[in-house]
């Protein structure tokens, strides 16, 4: 990995390279700081029924980050930016390490294995490219290549979505829509900022739009961040944190940087080429490299807040021709899950491909008929060692997935739109077929009054740590602990019912309301069958879930925003574990009191001139309790998770209409406390910094 001094002072000379084009001369770009009142009401969305719609108009929950709201916000990656849409719990786990879930369902098995705290069933995509990890599921934030100077907003989908978008999209999707240049000539953006505790964050970005028919991208970025404490959990004394060399004997291996919080970097080309109207091409090629610590797997450790290092490369093209659409990836890397500490490194690549013709019957209804295929190779060959053993045991695995999928969008009136959409996906292991079915429909009272409801089923994938795993440790003289995985196990599904309503109350007032109740089945556990042996298996745990959520788009004028929203949820365990061991285990009804009753957020704008704008925006989530499996008596206070109530503020200053300087606090009231089980004190960052945008 690059020096701390090397690399900022290349991003430093990107910077200053970037800077100097304004020098040419370019076209006016649309102002972040100047967009109009039509603008900042109409927000634009696909990916709520694959089709270019605004929020209001939109068939499912829904919510898009603008790329306005992130600058004027002051956010600081893509993680923290999600912290501005409704319904989605964000917490930190150090300086800039982020767990976030749609709707939550975290956390249900409560004392199993630290990673089921993590949230394993969002798909998070970048322009339609699945960035899921297919080990033991979720998002490993830190290791996507773009930052925010790639984004030209954010598109969330809350409830289940795989029928639009494949497995994995149990609970929802994020998708990052990157941007191109959109006006002749050069489109140029960096931003620098530090803050303490020592932060430094550089990222820029530089396009053409050469002609018409060509354009590119070439970006990068850099994170350098340092945690808020100097102590680890122990879980040989429940809630004490000790220094590291009191949890490891091998501290300078297993923590060679323990005063880190991630250390991230990530570079990526973005070409389109469009020969004709209705022919478009788009290619995209980057990589990443990334060392955090937070709390995951775990392991052998007597803490699970451990150092984690990913390093990838992807190739993505997609092409639209006419109503034909395809696009194919490919990623590759490796991942240690726990740094010296085996036998958590492993080598994985990953394929992706689909291709889907989209079918006009006139001007009522639009019918898509599609195929895709999923490839995921992973293999620990070169990192297999005695005693300790490897994961898959040295081996190479592989799990395929091949998919079919119809939707239909029509509107047998003007006033009413009804979606239908399947999907059945036909998995290699498990050896079995899933269906996955989405039908939402609106219908419009009036020009400024909607009324909405869904019914949705979706599943996860399959995933090679739960079908694979083949651990093998000798403990004695013939004898050996064994963890394994099991290829015949049934697959996480959601079932959700939502309803919604969304007015126009006025010009320049919006309110969207969304009730939700939604069933999760098909739970997997690492049950112990012996005092030597472990193997994933389901459990017969159902969770039923149901809430509401509020907010509202508030614009009197274009000098002033106000965006406030909030979720209340309940819920309800059934037939939960209370303990994991083969047959001695009962099991009980339950209150789940992990996933947080009550969360949300406010975005506060204004901008009394061109030269100045100030934000105030903030997040809240309610107490909550995280349980973990080296406290099964559920004693550990580490679990205990305080309410806290997040206060952000930036302020920047136009020094030209293409250059400003600010500052930034977030958490500016210094909240110090812990958002994740096991991990730091989260308290405020205060930065400087300044950016430049072109285009």
């Amino acid at each position: 990995m690059p020096s701390k001094i090397t690399l900022p002072l290349a991003c430093a000379v990107m910077l200053a390279f970037v800077v100097p084009t304004r020098a040419q001369e370019q076209p006016k770009e649309e102002d972040l700081y100047e967009l109009s009142l039509e603008q900042l009401m109409n927000v634009p969305i696909n990916s709520a029924s694959k089709k270019d719609e605004t929020l209001f108009d939109a068939p499912l929950s829904s919510y898009t980050i603008t790329r306005a709201d992130i600058d004027k916000a002051g956010s600081t990656s893509i993680m923290e930016a999600l912290r501005l849409a409704p319904g989605v719990i964000v917490r930190e786990q150090t300086n800039g390490v982020y767990d976030i879930h749609i709707r939550g369902f975290d956390n249900i098995l409560r004392t199993n294995e630290e990673y089921t705290k993590s949230n394993l069933a969002t798909l998070v995509m970048i322009d339609n490219r699945p960035v899921f990890n297919n080990n033991l599921g979720g998002t490993f934030w830190e290791s996507l290549p773009i930052d925010l100077n790639d984004v030209d907003r954010i598109e969330v989908v809350r409830g289940p979505s795989a029928p639009l978008f494949g497995p994995n999209a149990v609970t929802g999707v994020i998708n990052i829509i990157t941007k191109r240049p959109k006006d002749a000539g050069i489109m140029a953006h960096a931003n620098v900022q530090a803050a303490t505790p020592s932060t430094f964050i550089v990222n820029g970005s530089f396009g053409k739009k050469v002609s018409e028919k060509f354009n590119f991208v070439l970006s990068g970025n850099y994170q350098d961040r340092k945690r808020f404490d100097d102590t680890y959990y122990t879980s040989a004394a429940l809630n004490t944190y000790v220094p590291v060399d009191q949890i490891s004997t091998r501290p300078a291996e297993q923590y060679p940087n323990p005063d880190r919080a991630m250390n991230k970097y990530g570079a990526n080309a973005f070409v389109n080429f469009k020969p004709a109207d209705s022919v478009s091409v788009d290619v995209t090629l980057g990589l990443q490299k990334s060392e955090v610590q937070k709390n995951f797997l775990g392991g052998n450790l007597s803490t699970p807040f451990t150092t984690n290092r990913t390093e990838s490369q992807y190739a993505n093209i997609a092409a639209s021709i006419y109503h034909f659409k395809v696009r194919g990836s490919f990623v590759m890397g490796n991942e240690d899950l726990n740094v010296a500490s085996p036998p958590n490194k492993y080598d994985f690549k990953n394929t992706n491909a689909e291709a889907e013709y989209e079918i006009h019957l006139g001007k009522v209804a639009t019918v898509v008929p599609g195929v895709s295929y999923q490839q995921a190779r992973y293999n620990d060959k070169d990192y297999y060692t005695v005693p300790t053993g490897s994961f898959l045991n040295g081996q190479e695995v592989t799990i395929n997935t091949t998919s079919g999928f119809l939707r239909t969008d029509i509107r047998p009136v003007k006033a009413l739109r009804v979606i239908a959409a399947v999907r059945v996906d036909k998995f290699s292991v498990p050896d079995k077929s899933y269906f996955a079915y989405e039908f939402a429909t609106t219908y419009k009272l009036n020009e400024s009054n909607l009324v909405r409801a869904a019914i949705t089923r979706s599943n996860s994938g399959s995933f090679i740590g739960n079908d694979y795993l083949n651990l093998v440790i000798p403990v004695g003289p013939g004898t050996n602990y064994t963890r394994t995985g099991s290829q015949n196990l049934s697959l996480f599904r959601i079932d959700m019912v939502e309803f919604g309503y969304r007015s126009q109350l006025s010009k320049t007032l919006q309110l969207d309301i969304d009730v939700f109740h939604q069933k999760a089945e098909n739970f997997t556990a690492l049950i112990t069958t012996s005092p030597i042996s472990q193997e994933f298996r389901n459990v017969p745990t159902l969770a039923k879930q149901t809430g509401i959520t509020f907010s509202l788009n508030l614009v009197p004028n274009e000098k002033l925003q106000f965006k406030p929203f909030v979720t209340f949820q309940k819920t309800k365990t059934e037939a939960l574990p209370d303990a994991y061991v083969v047959n001695v285990t009962t099991t009980t009804d339950s209150d789940h009191k992990n996933t947080p009753s009550f969360y949300g957020g406010y975005y506060l704008n204004y901008k009394p001139d061109k030269k100045i704008n100030v934000n105030l925006n903030g997040y809240y989530f309610a107490a909550h309790r995280q349980y973990s499996s080296d406290s099964p008596t559920a004693t550990s206070a580490a679990g205990d998770i305080a309410g806290k109530f997040l206060v952000n503020l930036k302020a920047a200053y136009n020094i030209t209409d293409k250059f400003n300087v600010f500052v930034n606090g977030r958490n500016i009231l210094n909240s110090n406390t812990r958002e994740y089980y096991a991990t730091d004190q989260i308290g405020g960052v205060y930065a400087v910094g300044a950016s430049f945008h072109l285009n």
